[in-house]
């Protein structure tokens, strides 16, 4: 059985106690809603890692996308089309994720300008391997425990801000750092938020209330960017 996505919209502490279900947008989705949210709010959506699953991803955020009064999307990697618990692993273009955020907003008041993606682990890492095809939807990234340069060298053809929460006893730490880097070649905004001493598990350990508090304000400066002349980015996903 395919796992599910899930999808929470909440506005402060009191519309999650009258949050219903509805109708989910596709086969194998949950999604919670209130009907107190009228006005178009921020949408995060969450890609997990290899050893965990969106809902238990979600809970890492929910507390914070709340008390924002933000919404918050959180994907698993899609069984039916051969995805095997492992987004870096999967071998199909991001075209998935984009249909998922579009279905999202087509029925519900979400702020286009502001939608933020956010890896852990192996959904980090796919963030990275496929750079370019974010920004049309995505307005800025965070890479959480993961990432590895992308698979082609053109600079996103938009700035593309990212967060970094990262350790530096990681294995993988080598990647997380020619990531930053290739941002950095591209003149990116880039915020390297690095726990000094922490392996994978202390890197999931620094995402504390407080620090996703701290990256959700953070995240909530910045807007999707219209594409720049001379960038010759992935369009393949046209802007939503």
């Amino acid at each position: 059985m395919r796992r599910a996505v899930v999808v929470s919209m909440l506005v402060g502490v009191a519309v999650r106690a009258n949050a219903t279900q509805q109708k989910a947008p596709c086969a194998g989705c949950t999604f919670e809603i209130s009907s107190a949210a009228t006005e178009p709010v921020p949408l995060v959506v969450v890609m997990h890692g290899d050893t965990d699953t969106a809902r238990q991803r979600a809970m890492k955020w929910r507390a914070a996308v709340e008390r924002k009064g933000w919404a918050l999307l959180a994907l698993d990697c899609p069984d039916e089309l051969g995805c095997d618990r492992s987004w870096y692993k999967w071998d199909h273009d991001p075209a998935w994720v984009h249909e998922q955020v579009r279905e999202v907003i087509a029925h519900h008041p979400i702020d286009r300008t502001r939608i933020y993606l956010v890896g852990w682990s192996g959904g980090a890492t796919y963030i990275g391997m496929h750079l370019q095809a974010w920004p049309p939807t995505f307005a800025a990234a965070v890479i959480h425990g993961g990432g590895v340069e992308p698979l082609t060298s053109e600079c996103p053809d938009r700035p593309f801000p990212a967060y970094f929460l990262v350790g530096d006893e990681n294995p993988s730490h080598g990647g997380e750092k020619r990531l930053r880097a290739f941002f950095t070649a591209c003149n990116e905004d880039v915020r390297w938020d690095l726990v000094r001493g922490a392996d994978h598990a202390g890197e999931d350990a620094a995402l504390t209330e407080a620090k996703a508090d701290q990256i959700l304000s953070w995240l909530e400066t910045k807007r999707r960017a219209a594409p720049l002349r001379g960038r010759a980015g992935n369009s393949s996903n046209a802007s939503i």
